[in-house]
């Protein structure tokens, strides 16, 4: 039988739930992590502030209960990509990566997901391109020092589409601690819904892949609230992820509030295990 860990994306429940609320509701929906996220939201980016006996708090809660947070999205840097010409905006850049990393390695987390984008408010050009690739030796060297493994997300924007987009940028700053935290509902996407071509892209990050996000969607919607109705080949891109010696996957669930969240998210952990 093949061993894998499927994790619950935090924002799968409303903002204003407790974190604590979360992980046991994750638990309950049939989920064995959470993925924690520090984002553009005021309270998650906060937590890059947590007192020593905060994080002691949460990884004791998350271990005792059996919901530990395996993977950590840093989207903060959103804010501030790595591509960003400004150079007072690239050293904080740095700074939230280090603290994420900091936090991370706190809690217990294995993997910082960070996005696939060099510049995302703003027009990426062959200035943006060659910055953000100028920083990814520094990025790896970050990661290092914490012991953390650092993934680049395959992205919304053609700038790192693919899983294959990803690997070059491995590529250029080679090390350990740079690795692909792939998007199966992404890759479709920039495959145009074909689902042989999407499991080959997935398969083109053999050594590199460490994780998958489970999402569905359809062209031009990259965030499909709707698992089972957008055009992504799960049982294909599933296949694909055991070749690639993948265990470690996350269901990328975005609430609705306007159904029972809670029903979906277990729906969610039953349609995805099916295809395991």
């Amino acid at each position: 039988m093949y061993q894998y860990s499927l994790g619950m994306y935090e924002k799968a429940m409303p903002d204003e739930m407790p974190l604590e609320k979360k992980m046991e509701t994750a638990k309950e929906c049939g989920f064995d992590h959470v993925e924690f996220c520090v984002d553009l939201n005021d309270e998650r980016a906060k937590r890059l502030q947590w007192t020593q006996e905060e994080r002691a708090y949460w990884r004791n809660l998350s271990s005792g209960m059996g919901v530990p947070f395996t993977t950590f999205s840093l989207s903060l840097l959103r804010k501030n990509p790595f591509g960003v010409l400004d150079e007072k905006r690239n050293q904080e850049a740095f700074r939230v990566l280090e603290e994420g990393c900091r936090l991370a390695s706190d809690l217990g987390s294995r993997i910082l997901l960070i996005n696939g984008y060099d510049v995302y408010e703003e027009p990426s050009t062959p200035e943006t391109t060659a910055r953000f690739y100028e920083n990814l030796p520094r990025v790896a060297d970050i990661g290092a020092r914490y012991g953390m493994v650092i993934g680049i997300e395959n992205s919304d924007r053609p700038f790192c589409a693919t899983v294959l987009d990803a690997v070059k940028m491995c590529k250029k700053a080679p090390s350990p601690f740079l690795r692909v935290y792939g998007d199966v509902g992404n890759e479709t996407n920039a495959c145009s819904g074909d689902a042989d071509q999407t499991a080959a892209g997935l398969l083109k990050g053999e050594g590199y892949v460490t994780s998958l996000h489970l999402k569905d969607s359809l062209p031009g919607e990259f965030r499909l609230k709707d698992y089972g109705r957008g055009h992504v080949d799960f049982a294909k891109c599933i296949e694909a992820a055991k070749k690639l010696h993948v265990h470690i996957f996350t269901a990328e669930i975005f609430c609705d509030t306007s159904r029972d969240y809670v029903a979906y998210a277990k729906y969610v952990s039953e349609f995805l295990r099916s295809f395991f």
